[in-house]
């Protein structure tokens, strides 16, 4: 991950933390010093010496929220609000609950709730900020944010989404602010901030690496090569991206994020290191360490892009691959990913009725962050002459009308999910980069009686998983399109619950993408499937 993600993600997991005041100041403390367990029990504590302590309470939820813990929040914020019904703390808090149990409505539910109950309350207007921006309403999501960042500047959450969006400079300034003080988070998420902020460091003389568009085409197809893990087995789709003079095989992946290639084909293409940088993925291995690196161009069928940001594994390949490429590098075109056709096309995004032409860049560093742009940023141009460009909400094409919406958390492209007809949907991840469906362990206990499989075996960016497990009698329903009841993949996938701030439930992978076309809108949180069985070729 590089460049604005990095600041982003801590979002939703305990959205807001301030002095509340009397009822808990040393829950607080602690909890602003990132020891959310000792903090839980300081918050214990003073719930037990006066149960009355609404802000006590608020912080219990908050503690457990960052420890991971979403279903005893829930239980402790039900139990709050039904004693303080209308304290608009506790109703923000009910928002985050939600919000990361994956009940959207629910959460947006609460924090109006906790808007109009008070409405100087902070927490109440970022919870909403987050909300809209997962549901690509960027510009209600900015205008919250500021809201927000008026009432609590140095809210922490709040400070650091707020960081997102100044201009390179002023960001290696406050970051580093940032960081020198107390802040709750997390020796991974610390890290992070700290390998971003050497990528600003490394980079902020200098004009941003666009990625631009150079050919005359804004069009193009690309053919899909399938991807073997045996002769009669095709686990993947690839396809050829020159980066500098050297072409490589890379494979498209929707659970990706820009471009991750091996070490072999960095040093093959002459790629030129920016700085540290650590991913990680499926497995138990722990996060990979690698570095930012500069390639002076990319070309991807009659596309050709220059000056362009990728990551690389220090490790000589990728899953036995040159590497991944996300979709969300091609999140400023229209994407059609034929995997029965074997192609991808992609074309320009509809038209905003209020849109003026601008150039095409490649997304290759992954996780843009939806905020405010400057115009020319890196360039010696006076603060006067600079020009803002605000992010816009969602538009929906009407020819796009019956699309599916999703929720977008990042690169992230979650949809949700009915699974044996239960009553209430889950959020499935759609990636093309894992072979099988899979289910988290929480949801395959929902819906069936999951069993371990020592047969099967998991690996991702972060290794091997250690146990698997298989649930039987899974039937899927998701935007237009209903699977039939099947064997399903289940292991441990908290790590992207944690890091996306919701409930993730399972992924939709290739297995089954590989029967349906899939279009995607990035920009709009849109996508769509078709599937023509006459199309689906047996393996």
């Amino acid at each position: 991950m590089v460049r604005g993600a990095v600041l982003a993600l801590a979002v939703g997991l305990g959205a807001a933390w301030c002095q509340q005041g009397t009822g808990g100041s040393s829950g607080d403390d602690l909890f602003a010093a990132g020891k959310f367990a000792e903090a839980a029990e300081a918050y214990r504590g003073a719930i037990k010496a006066s149960p009355e302590a609404v802000n006590a309470q608020a912080g219990l939820v908050r503690a457990l929220l960052r420890l991971d813990r979403p279903d005893e929040a829930n239980e402790v914020a039900t139990k709050a609000l039904a004693t303080h019904p209308g304290a608009a703390t506790l109703l923000a808090e009910m928002g985050d609950v939600h919000f990361r149990r994956g009940e959207m409505s629910e959460a947006e539910g609460s924090y109006i709730a906790a808007y109009k109950a008070d409405k100087t309350n902070a927490h109440a207007l970022w919870g909403l900020a987050r909300l809209y921006g997962s549901y690509s309403l960027h510009r209600k999501a900015y205008d919250l944010r500021n809201a927000a960042h008026q009432l609590a500047p140095n809210d922490p959450e709040i400070r650091r989404a707020w960081l997102n969006q100044l201009p390179r400079r002023d960001r290696v300034k406050a970051l580093e602010e940032y960081l020198a003080g107390p802040h709750p988070d997390d020796e991974e998420q610390t890290e992070n901030l700290r390998l971003y902020l050497a990528f600003l460091k490394a980079t902020v003389d200098k004009p941003v690496h666009a990625c631009k568009l150079i050919s005359k085409v804004d069009k193009t197809e690309t053919k899909l090569q399938a991807l073997r893990q045996s002769a009669n087995h095709t686990v993947a789709a690839g396809m050829m991206v020159g980066i500098n003079d050297k072409k490589a095989k890379l494979e498209l992946d929707t659970g990706a994020s820009g471009i991750v290639i091996g070490s072999r084909l960095a040093e093959q293409a002459g790629l030129t290191r920016i700085s540290d940088s650590k991913f990680g993925g499926a497995g138990d291995k722990g996060r990979q360490s690698g570095y930012v690196a500069h390639a002076d161009k990319l070309t991807i069928g009659e596309l050709e892009f220059h000056d362009c940001v990728v990551e690389v594994s220090d490790k000589k390949n990728i899953i036995d691959r040159d590497g991944l490429i996300g979709a969300d590098v091609f999140d400023s075109y229209l994407i059609d990913i034929d995997l029965p056709g074997e192609r991808m096309l992609l074309t320009p995004l509809p038209k905003r009725p209020d849109d003026v032409e601008q150039d095409k860049s490649l997304n290759s560093g992954g996780d843009e962050e939806s905020s405010a742009k400057e115009e020319g940023e890196g360039e010696q141009k006076p603060a006067a002459v600079r020009k803002i460009v605000l992010p816009k909400d969602r538009y929906v094409a009407p020819e796009m009308a019956n699309w599916s919406r999703i929720f977008h958390f990042g690169h992230l492209l979650l949809i949700p999910t009915i699974a044996n007809d239960k009553p209430k949907p889950m959020l499935f991840l759609i990636d093309t980069g894992a072979f099988g469906n899979t289910l988290t362990l929480k949801a395959a206990r929902q819906v069936g009686k999951p069993y371990e499989d020592p047969y099967i075996h998991v690996h991702g960016l972060s290794g091997s998983v250690e146990h698997v497990y298989r649930v039987d009698g899974v039937k899927l329903q998701f935007g237009r399109f209903v699977s039939p009841s099947q064997s399903y993949v289940s292991f441990d996938m908290d790590s992207l619950s944690r890091n996306a701030g919701t409930e993730v439930s399972g992924t939709l992978g290739f297995e089954m993408l590989r029967m349906l076309e899939v279009k995607i809108d990035y920009r709009d949180g849109l996508v769509d499937f078709t599937y023509d069985r006459n199309r689906v070729r047996p393996e």
